[in-house]
């Protein structure tokens, strides 16, 4: 966003995220909400190769493989 000129604020960024998926998931009609197979994957606390890994040893394991 900065390189396009946009002011940036993180923590804005990161409230308006929230908020909006807040909003999402609590409307009243066609609620957003994961699939009932979804695998939640926290990556917090993950790297990229370890994010990576993580899918891959998800989707072997649902592809009995």
């Amino acid at each position: 966003m900065i390189e396009k000129g946009l002011d940036a604020n993180l923590a804005a960024l990161v409230a308006e995220i929230a908020e909006r998926d807040h909003r999402d998931a609590t409307r009243s009609v066609a609620p957003l909400k994961p699939a009932e197979a979804a695998e939640i994957i926290d990556t917090s606390d993950l790297d990229i190769a370890q994010t990576v890994a993580y899918v891959r040893a998800v989707v072997r394991d649902r592809l009995g493989i």
